[in-house]
């Protein structure tokens, strides 16, 4: 994210993505394609906290993202648990690296409804 105060958000319905939503000092701003944003608020079900950094193909990353990296070999799910960024995988959960395009976005591990 490009400050501290701002906070993104994926909205969902359900395991279709309907837009995002960004916190900025106190504002909420609105989005169904993430480049246009209005204060006008979007319809939604669920909603997936965003990471502070994005992907190695430039994409924001959220809670929810089924992810790779190269220092770890296979498929991690991120996940926001306790104000802390986690991968995990099977039985292992390492902390989630905060460093700009380490990780990349290869599925989505929604919940089913």
């Amino acid at each position: 994210m490009d400050t501290q105060n701002e906070v993104r958000w994926r909205l969902r319905n359900g395991r279709h993505i309907v837009g995002y939503e960004r916190h900025i000092s106190g504002r909420v701003w609105s989005s169904p394609d993430g480049l246009w944003w209005r204060g006008q608020r979007l319809d939604y079900t669920d909603k997936d906290r965003g990471m502070s950094c994005r992907d190695v193909n430039n994409q924001w990353l959220f809670e929810g993202d089924v992810v790779t990296w190269d220092k770890h070999s296979g498929q991690w799910h991120l996940t926001f648990i306790g104000g802390q960024w986690l991968l995990i995988q099977r039985e292992w959960t390492i902390p989630a690296p905060q460093t700009p395009r380490v990780l990349r976005r290869v599925a989505f591990a929604f919940p089913e409804a």
